[in-house]
């Protein structure tokens, strides 16, 4: 399934962020969605003015590609 934010125009990193939690609570609450697997967000990065912008590492180089950094202990996986 694909979530479309496009009507929302060029939209603050923190706005998008609130627009994911409660997308993610209408699909719990509302569809009864219990389980996702290898969820996917495609990103279009750009200034204020809607300009796409590459994206930097800290150290340098520009960055396509990024592994989630959220952290899930594989405890959870056993019911330990």
């Amino acid at each position: 399934m694909t979530i479309s934010y496009k009507e929302l125009g060029t939209i603050s990193i923190e706005e998008q962020i609130h627009a994911l939690v409660e997308d993610g609570k209408a699909l719990k609450e509302i569809y009864n969605v219990q389980f996702v697997k290898a969820a996917r967000v495609k990103l279009f990065v750009t200034n204020e003015y809607g300009e796409i912008i590459k994206v930097r590492r800290p150290g340098g180089g520009y960055i396509h590609y990024m592994d989630t950094h959220h952290y899930r202990p594989a405890c959870l996986d056993y019911d330990l």
